[in-house]
């Protein structure tokens, strides 16, 4: 349980007040899950002396804005405060849930979250310019800040932007655990891709696998949940829309017959209109639509 408190003296956490981030808050979710019970005194100014553990304020171990000012991960990323938190107690507190590999969970949940979160704070990510919003984790958190026509208590506000970030940090974690026993049966595979085509024996988080682990893959083919089998592209980044390699121009957005026909595949079933998706009834006829594509570049 977190316990906001105003009175310097009964807080052993500190962190700061006013406008509030995915980072402080983040910060604060792992905190109480680590720890147990915390009581949090948020300030306007506090210097780190040692007494009580300080983040996102006071200079110290776990004030990005200090002492860790500059450190940075290898894909050049620097730390905020929850990154330093949990470069310092994610381990122990993966051991003390005695999840199956925390060591791979430990890494593969700082690149799906806390990476992210600590580049967005940093300004070291930005989006392609859209005509459209877009909510990134962070603008959702900032969505419970006290608005100018209708001012709030900044305390409470803090706490229900705390609550809904427990619900992400609870799903990302099981995100984790699960991805980490894909990247297992991945691995296992290694020597059977061919061409640089990854067969999939069931449907895994590959696009993850693949960009994490960076393998030079260019296709994949799994079984489908229609009841059928993909082949799909690459993208040519992570979570990306651009495929490394196409499928052919002329068979977007064609169907059953037309695509049966203009292929030679008598299973074919669809080719996407963005031709990164190609389905077919048989394993052998949505590898064959690879190999074809394949051998016209």
């Amino acid at each position: 349980m977190i316990t906001l408190t105003k009175n310097i003296n009964e807080a052993q956490y500190v962190t700061h007040a006013g406008n509030f981030h995915a980072d402080d808050v983040f910060s604060t979710v792992f905190l109480e899950k680590f720890f147990g019970n915390i009581t949090l005194i948020r300030l306007k100014e506090y210097q780190d002396d040692g007494t009580k553990l300080a983040y996102d304020i006071g200079l110290g171990k776990f004030d990005h804005h200090g002492a860790n000012y500059d450190k940075k991960r290898p894909n050049n990323i620097h730390y905020c405060s929850f990154g330093l938190l949990w470069q310092e107690y994610g381990l122990d507190y993966l051991t003390k849930l005695k999840v199956e590999n925390p060591e791979e969970t430990f890494k593969v949940f700082d690149y799906l979250l806390v990476n992210g979160i600590d580049a967005v704070d940093n300004g070291e990510y930005s989006l392609t310019n859209t005509t459209y919003n877009i909510y990134l984790i962070d603008n959702l958190i900032s969505l419970f800040r006290p608005k100018f026509d209708n001012p709030e208590e900044e305390d409470s506000c803090f706490q229900e932007a705390v609550n809904f970030a427990t619900t992400i940090f609870d799903k990302v974690l099981e995100d984790s655990l699960s991805k980490v026993k894909a990247l297992t049966k991945i691995k296992a595979l290694l020597p059977t891709i061919k061409d640089k085509i990854l067969i999939l024996p069931e449907y895994l988080p590959y696009e993850f696998a693949i960009f994490y682990l960076n393998l030079d893959i260019l296709f994949v083919v799994y079984p489908s949940n229609r009841d059928c089998y993909a082949a799909h592209t690459i993208p040519t980044t992570y979570k990306g829309f651009t495929p490394k390699i196409p499928f052919k121009k002329e068979w977007a957005g064609l169907r059953d017959q037309s695509l049966q026909e203009i292929t030679g595949l008598k299973t074919a079933h669809f080719c996407h209109k963005n031709l990164f998706l190609f389905t077919a009834d048989t394993k052998e006829d949505a590898l064959k639509s690879i190999y074809l594509t394949l051998n016209s570049k």
